[in-house]
């Protein structure tokens, strides 16, 4: 397997769900082997009440590497228009939804939806346990080398789960930005009856598209070699960005000091992040040839849509390593070669929103019109946009938050 360029993963970064009320049963088993472990509530005063904040360790099996944490942020005061569930992006957990650059929480895009109203539930993967050089370390990580995209959506079940259990007969919306929108189109593949929604927000699960099919194929194959060799993360990427984004908001203007091949040399802390988040990598996993994070010029050290400070804060609570079986079945769905998470999206009929970055998932994202001829599609483009340029620009209120509430009032009437 080629080594995966560092700087490649920064493209696949930031997941969301909402509820309708239905009488339809839940279809999902619940896993007889998830355990809660710990259970922790805070909250945080608003003008008029508080928004409570709670977080639940859940175990699967006797190996404490099979944990997850599963959230839930909710007004203290009025009823719920329903219920949120916020899911990931690749290599990060739900703290990207409470992230906002001035550090206030109740600002946050998770915190924004339970003050209107909604019972935001998240999920954060059990890959957010494992530091980096962790395996490498003494950390038995070889359970690990079973999880798959499947693992991904079994936790999700759970929740799914304990959203019945509180609020009965509600359907939740499933879906959010990159990897969060591709495990919500998993989870109705499996389970159409069991969603009102899908916030398809730039993730996708399969494409048409032959060179598109490709590019993912490579990547699946080179995958598929590491998992077969004994590799369960790759944990170099991720901590790498980290740094790379620390250097930019601390000394923005000193020289960049970490050598890395591919780099222009002579950059500055600031250009080497914008060329990180802006430079397309062909040698890091990406869902299509040209795909990059945000829109800039790392010559002049801009993004060109995004606010610096709004990326750093996402960038500081990512994880340090992402499941190479995880990221081995989006690539392989992507490609055709796994195709049990999409075989089934024509049987969803409730509603969906795509959110389309044109460099980011770009095309991909207008074939799920057709994959989900069922459901109710509203479409959502913005063709000069990265990947994450509609969470990181300043309007992000107007062009993504706002976007979204209306939606859901079409959800959650």
């Amino acid at each position: 397997m080629s080594p995966i360029h560092p700087a490649g993963l920064a493209r696949t970064l930031p997941l969301l769900l909402c509820t309708a009320v239905s009488l339809a049963p839940l279809s999902t088993p619940l896993a007889a082997q998830h355990q809660v472990v710990s259970q922790d509530s805070y909250q945080v005063p608003l003008l008029f009440g508080n928004l409570q904040f709670t977080d639940t360790v859940v175990q699967e099996g006797a190996d404490s590497l099979n944990r997850f944490t599963m959230h839930r942020v909710r007004r203290t005061v009025g009823g719920a228009r329903g219920t949120l569930l916020l899911l990931p992006s690749l290599g990060n957990r739900f703290d990207q939804y409470l992230a906002e650059e001035t550090g206030d929480v109740t600002l946050s895009f998770a915190a924004v939806f339970a003050r209107f109203g909604y019972d935001v539930w998240g999920y954060s993967p059990r890959s957010a346990n494992v530091p980096s050089g962790a395996c490498a370390g003494g950390l038995d990580c070889s359970a690990a080398l079973d999880w798959t995209l499947q693992t991904v959506l079994d936790d999700v079940a759970y929740i799914r789960a304990r959203i019945e259990d509180a609020s009965p007969g509600e359907l939740p919306v499933v879906g959010g930005l990159s990897m969060g929108g591709t495990v919500g189109l998993a989870a109705v593949n499996a389970a159409p009856q069991d969603y009102a929604g899908v916030l398809a927000w730039e993730g996708a699960l399969t494409t048409s598209d032959p060179a598109i099919r490709a590019h993912t194929l490579g990547f699946y194959q080179q995958l598929s070699g590491a998992l077969a060799a004994g590799v369960a993360f790759e944990d170099q990427s991720l901590p790498f960005v980290k740094q790379v984004s620390q250097l930019a908001a601390v000394a923005p203007n000193d020289p960049f000091p970490i050598p890395i091949p591919g780099f222009p040399p002579g950059l500055t802390n600031r250009q080497a992040f914008v060329f990180v988040m802006t430079q397309p990598n062909p040698l890091a996993p990406s869902p299509r040839p040209g795909f990059i994070s945000a829109a800039g010029d790392f010559t002049t050290g801009q993004f060109t849509y995004s606010d610096p400070a709004r990326l750093q804060a996402n960038v500081a609570v990512f994880n340090d390593s992402i499941s190479t079986g995880i990221l081995r079945d989006m690539y392989g769905s992507m490609a055709g070669v796994v195709p049990q998470y999409s075989d089934n999206l024509d049987a969803f009929t409730g509603k969906v929103l795509v959110i389309k970055a044109g460099h980011g998932f770009g095309s991909v994202m207008n074939e799920l019109v057709t994959q989900l001829s069922s459901a109710q599609v509203t479409f959502r483009s913005n063709e000069n946009f990265g990947h994450v340029d509609h969470f990181g620009s300043p309007a992000h209120w107007l062009i993504l938050e706002l976007q979204i509430a209306l939606w859901l009032e079409t959800v959650c009437p």
